[in-house]
């Protein structure tokens, strides 16, 4: 896989979810109140995003997929989740195909959890464990890699 950053990855999903749902004459997964609980789920993806990106940023640590890491972040909703910034990807991604009903959308929310499943979180976590070693080890056996 080329070296497509999570959010460039993310956005191209996000953009293809709109011809899909023009153009699909799939059925609606839910009854059509039921589809706005996908705001909900949207919010929270947003703010497992927003917390994860701005405590990379407050520590003044590298953000980027592919690069050395130069922090290990283990406070705050990394305490929770080791990867909160896929999971807010991925939970808007889910939000915004329950909100458009279309079921057709839920398979980039698909794609997108196995390419950071088995493409970039792997990167990272081998990046972690050769440049922390031994904290990052035991920060991995007591924090869930999603929840």
């Amino acid at each position: 896989m080329p070296q497509i950053i999570p959010p460039v990855f993310f956005g191209l999903f996000l953009l293809l979810m709109v011809p899909v749902t023009i153009l699909s004459p799939g059925s609606p997964m839910l009854p059509a109140p039921f589809q706005w609980t996908g705001l909900v789920v949207v919010a929270l993806g947003l703010f497992f995003l927003k917390k994860g990106h701005g405590t990379f940023l407050s520590q003044e640590t590298e953000i980027h997929t592919f690069r050395q890491p130069t922090r290990l972040v283990t406070s705050g909703i990394y305490a929770l989740s080791r990867n909160p910034m896929y999971l807010g990807f991925l939970l808007m991604l889910l939000g915004v195909a329950v909100c458009t009903n279309e079921t057709l959308n839920v398979l980039f929310a698909i794609v997108f959890f196995l390419a950071a499943q088995f493409w970039y979180i792997p990167i990272e976590e081998r990046n972690a464990e050769k440049t922390f070693g031994q904290p990052y080890l035991d920060y991995r056996k007591n924090v869930r890699r999603w929840l």
